[in-house]
């Protein structure tokens, strides 16, 4: 059968139309999938150590409703709580190796595959939470941000746990001479280690899941935390004085496995630290509102609370000058104390 020119011309047109048209809408399809059209969910495993009661604990939750929220359910988030998945150092491992996504760990345990974190290790480097908080919003949060990246992890921000306090089962700490000859649980961070042995405290590094029954058996005499987990995880039962002595600032690290975060959309990925940065303001507010429940609490136990004044601080400051001197020393040390100077009031 023989087609004349316009049928052929007809036919091709025809036939280009439909070659063109499954393109076009796989095109589209794409372009909607990376903009937030897909269906699908994006599954994240959200670890920590501490429970939920606690603003950090609250914290996570807070994050897991605004973000299954706002992102219409493309996100889904499920919380293990109060060490489910193993210490923060363990969690933190199964985060870089892409088996859990995120964790809000203590500063002091990202030292372990970041040592500039041992940063935050040292006594008395702020005054107060404002001055922390504007560092850690500013270039001193920005240059840590640096260091997580290189490690395969994106940073979502920092939160506060308050400043550390003493306490112990011995006797009253009145004086950092009062420290001398009793055993100190801290995290594990070699710099905390340098700074309680350099007042003959100890020193010894505890899992935090494992404190409360090593207080109790007396494995250690004492420990640091603040308010939040002293009362939280009731260590005033086996804790018998405490010092309110500000020491030490203790944070968190929000961070997720950046595989995980770059396998969203960008419009999911926009979303989560948008989330972030509001959860990090609303966590800030709300460790600061409840520190004096915790420490009522803490009275109502029984507890018999000292407080150390100026003189006493400086006093605990100079006596652990090693700890700074120690961190000097690292690559970054200077650089990152002239950055925090910047925020000191």
């Amino acid at each position: 059968m023989k087609i004349n020119k316009t049928k052929k011309s007809i036919l091709a047109i025809v036939l280009m139309v439909a070659m063109i048209l499954p393109l076009a809408a796989c095109g589209n399809d794409e372009e909607t999938a990376g903009e937030g059209g897909s269906d699908k969910v994006y599954e994240l495993k959200f670890a920590h150590v501490v429970r939920p009661t606690t603003p950090k604990g609250a914290a996570a939750e807070e994050f897991k409703k605004r973000i299954e929220e706002k992102s219409d359910g493309r996100i889904k988030v499920t919380i293990y709580p109060d060490s489910q998945m193993g210490t923060d150092q363990e969690i933190n491992e199964q985060i870089l190796e892409g088996t859990l996504d995120m964790n809000a760990p203590f500063l002091s345990t990202v030292t372990s595959f970041v040592e500039e974190f041992e940063l935050f290790d040292l006594p008395y480097l702020f005054t107060s939470s404002e001055n922390a908080y504007a560092a850690l919003e500013g270039e001193v949060g920005e240059k840590l941000d640096s260091y997580l990246e290189e490690k395969g992890l994106v940073s979502l921000g920092y939160w506060t746990g308050g400043f550390k306090q003493i306490t112990n089962s011995v006797k009253p700490i009145k004086s950092v001479n009062d420290l001398d000859g009793l055993k100190i649980r801290v995290s594990q961070s070699p710099l905390l280690v340098t700074q309680f042995r350099a007042i003959n405290a100890g020193g010894i590094s505890v899992p935090f899941s494992d404190l409360y029954s090593s207080l109790q058996t007396k494995t250690v005499d004492g420990q640091e935390n603040p308010f939040a987990n002293i009362a939280t995880k009731k260590f005033y039962e086996v804790q018998d004085y405490m010092t309110v002595s500000d020491h030490g600032f203790m944070g968190y690290s929000f961070f997720m496995n950046k595989d995980k975060f770059d396998s969203m959309p960008s419009d999911l990925q926009d979303l989560t630290k948008e989330v972030s940065k509001e959860v990090m303001e609303w966590e800030w507010k709300e460790s600061e509102k409840k520190d004096s429940e915790y420490l009522q609490e803490i009275k109502d136990a029984g507890v018999t609370i000292d407080e150390f004044d100026d003189d006493e601080k400086a006093e605990f400051k100079k006596a652990t000058q090693s700890a700074y001197d120690e961190f000097l020393e690292k690559e970054d040390g200077e650089e990152l104390l002239n950055l925090v100077e910047k925020y000191i009031k």
